[in-house]
């Protein structure tokens, strides 16, 4: 009986850290919206607001800068769009998605984008 509590405590314990170390690590895939970011590449400091639909607005002072940091949101903000993309051209979004996506998936790899990509 004494080891039965030892494994369900070691068990318990284990879910509990597994289930914290994927929400960290999920957290860290969403974009930073709040404080400062030090980005190699820009010429001055920019300023990004964000209404209150999340809908970003850059101030800069060169169009440099304006492009660098629209890249830079882009990137953050549609990180799984282009994840999603990458996957539909490669005929792989059934890893994901499951098995309604094997359709797609035949018709793109049939189609070749990938192997042309390359």
């Amino acid at each position: 009986m004494k080891w039965i509590k030892r494994v369900s405590v070691v068990l318990v314990v284990l879910i509990v850290a597994s289930v914290g170390a994927g929400y960290l690590w999920l957290r860290t895939s969403l974009p930073r919206i709040d404080g400062e970011i030090q980005l190699p590449g820009l010429r001055a400091s920019i300023e990004v607001i964000r209404d209150r639909n999340a809908v970003p607005h850059i101030r800069a002072q060169s169009e440099h800068d304006v492009y660098f940091a629209l890249g830079f949101i882009h990137a953050q903000d549609r990180l799984f769009q282009m994840e999603i993309m990458r996957r539909l051209g490669a005929g792989r979004t059934s890893e994901i998605m499951g098995a309604r996506t094997v359709g797609i998936d035949r018709l793109m790899r049939t189609l070749g984008l990938y192997r042309l990509a390359e």
